[in-house]
């Protein structure tokens, strides 16, 4: 990249996080929920809107690769910063419920996405690559929006926050298996295909166990290295971000999400004694890069292709996307959390889909497996699930003080 196009993108960047902002401030006015401010700024600024307007030949908001990478950025810092809430015996404790969530949690969207595949007379390969899409959950959303709440540390974010790495790791090994199918590398197995994700699961267990034991000695010989300046050199921040990248990827290494590295890292450092200075240092950082990942996740978004698209299908999808994540996730929340709106709290924060969802429409569309048409959709369905669930969970928080105060009148 030259020079000229380094600077570019870092005043497009900066451009694209101010107008975010604004969006954001406008959206509190509104009493939006602030995740909304950066979704809405990316379509409008993005390539199909304001963002693609040529002047001189050149486009108003040039989408490069840098942008892209900074928004990569974001989403690993996101859940670095989730990681941190939580320590791995928290997550143990939260097991059996967070596998029951994130296991049912797949099963009945994917089931779904199947069922509306076989009803619209599309082949089975279509409705897998369907069933795919609609069974990853993205944590991303959620988070930010009960960071937002101040309710990381709730036990419904918790479980939201188990049941969606457990997803992940579950949705990796599905779009592992499409890979090979599209690729015809191998055939459609229902042995293989279990035993991917069994493996999966195995090395991500693994991999959290022994960084929650090796990271916090590792943090405090980091810290004995800087009590050797007496200026404060910031080494275990710094050493913390190291972490996280290096997590982020070694995790793409053994086939796991990035993302999910990224997490694991926070979840070793929350068990050190360091949690709360790099949760400030994180924070800081995150300023630039967790809006961008949100403005890119808008600017992806077509306005047009909808005008364009099978409304049918974009609704069918959007009713079955919604519906099966609540009731999957939802129903079982609800008996583990013996709380009928925490239960549907976790519900709600399991709506969105993102990443992967997005990967797996994307293996379709590049195999000739999926038309035009169904891509279209299921982007569209990425991105209202990826809208709503911020305003479900701020409602359903809006309304505990009244429940509350309900609770201690009658008494």
């Amino acid at each position: 990249m030259e020079q000229a196009e380094l600077f570019r993108a870092m005043v497009d960047i900066c451009l694209l996080i101010i107008a975010a902002e604004i969006a954001t401030t406008i959206g509190a006015r509104l009493k939006l929920p602030r995740i909304v401010g950066p979704l809405i700024a990316g379509v409008i600024f993005g390539p199909y809107f304001l963002g693609g307007v040529i002047i001189d030949n050149i486009p108003l908001i040039e989408y490069n690769e840098l942008i892209y990478v900074f928004g990569e950025i974001g989403a690993v810092l996101l859940l670095f910063q989730a990681g941190l809430h939580m320590k791995f015996r928290d997550l143990l404790r939260s097991g059996v419920a967070a596998f029951t969530i994130a296991s049912v949690g797949v099963i009945v969207p994917f089931g779904v996405g199947l069922l509306i595949s076989s009803i619209l007379g599309y082949s089975s390969i279509t409705g897998l690559i369907i069933g795919g899409a609609l069974s990853a959950t993205s944590i991303a959303v959620s988070l930010k929006t009960l960071g937002d709440l101040n309710q990381l540390g709730s036990p419904e974010a918790r479980l939201i926050i188990g049941a969606a790495i457990i997803d992940d790791v579950i949705a990796l090994s599905i779009s592992s298996v499409i890979l090979g199918v599209a690729s015809a590398s191998s055939s459609i197995s229902a042995i293989s295909f279990f035993r991917s994700i069994i493996i999966t699961l195995g090395i991500w267990f693994i991999f959290s166990a022994f960084s929650s034991l090796a990271i916090p000695r590792f943090a405090e010989y980091i810290n004995k290295l800087e009590k050797l300046d007496a200026t404060n050199q910031h080494l275990i921040q710094i050493a913390s971000i190291l972490l996280c990248f290096g997590f982020a990827g070694v995790s793409g290494i053994l086939g796991l999400s990035p993302l999910v590295g990224a997490f694991i890292a926070g979840m070793a450092i929350a068990g050190t004694r360091f949690e709360e200075d790099v949760a400030f240092f994180v924070d800081i950082l995150g300023i630039i890069f967790i809006p961008l990942f949100f403005i890119l996740a808008g600017a992806g978004f077509n306005p047009s292709s909808v005008l364009t698209s099978n409304f049918l299908l974009i609704g069918l999808l959007s009713a079955g996307a919604v519906a099966s994540k609540f009731v999957g996730c939802g129903i079982p929340a609800r008996y583990f959390l013996k709380d009928r709106e925490r239960g549907f709290r976790v519900g709600y924060g399991m709506i969105s889909r993102g990443e992967i969802g997005l990967v797996i429409s994307s293996i379709g569309i590049t195999y000739g497996l999926i038309s035009d048409e169904i891509y279209a959709a299921l982007l569209t369905v990425i991105f209202i699930t990826t809208l709503l669930p911020p305003f479900l969970l701020k409602q359903s928080y809006l309304n505990e003080p009244l429940s509350v105060s309900r609770t201690r009148e009658s008494c």
